[in-house]
């Protein structure tokens, strides 16, 4: 049977998204498909998969992407769906949970691990400017409707607190995903 869910994730919140596709999963519902709001499951034995996701540069078809693909199939991974953005693509990949009993661990030295952590930096910067440039633009409106009084203000209120929201969150997880840049740094700086 195939369900059918909307829900809604913010790019930083990866690990959140990852560990809600395995609890559906631990619940005998695999993932066949996932769009920017959508995710559709398939009913089918508890346990069976475990999940993971990860950012490729580049878009999906790419010829370097799809050799990365063939190259995660022979491992045992299979690729359930991706989704592109502008210059990568988001990846939903799973296993038997029999062959990955501790999870598919694709970025296990620092450099890749710091290099996935640059991504959703960049990401996260774009996010932060464009909802600071229409906050900004939101600003002006209120300003310029204040002076001539009117229902319209209201609305760009609502809508440059809400921008201003989302900048904040965007910027508290860029410096986040920038903190762990630095502690991987040092920890490579240690093994080295």
């Amino acid at each position: 049977m195939r369900r059918v869910i909307h829900k809604v994730f913010w790019i930083w919140q990866l690990e959140k998204e990852q560990a809600w596709i395995n609890e559906m999963a631990s619940h005998g519902y695999s993932l066949e498909h996932a769009g920017r709001l959508t995710f559709e499951f398939e009913e089918t034995e508890p346990d069976k998969y475990i999940y993971k996701e990860i950012f490729l540069k580049g878009w999906g078809e790419s010829a370097e992407n799809v050799k990365y693909f063939k190259f995660l199939e022979e491992m045992g991974i299979k690729v359930v769906c991706y989704i592109n953005y502008p210059g990568t693509c988001w990846v939903y990949i799973r296993a038997l949970k029999e062959e990955y009993p501790n999870g598919i661990e694709l970025y296990s030295d620092i450099d890749s691990k710091i290099n996935y952590q640059k991504v959703m930096a960049g990401y996260l910067i774009f996010v932060i400017v464009f909802t600071l440039f229409a906050s900004l633009l939101n600003l002006s409106v209120v300003v310029s409707s204040l002076v001539r009084h009117g229902m319209f203000m209201m609305l760009n209120a609502a809508a440059t607190g809400i921008c201003s929201a989302l900048c904040i969150a965007a910027v508290i997880a860029m410096v986040k995903a920038f903190v762990n840049i630095g502690k991987l740094k040092k920890e490579r700086k240690i093994h080295e």
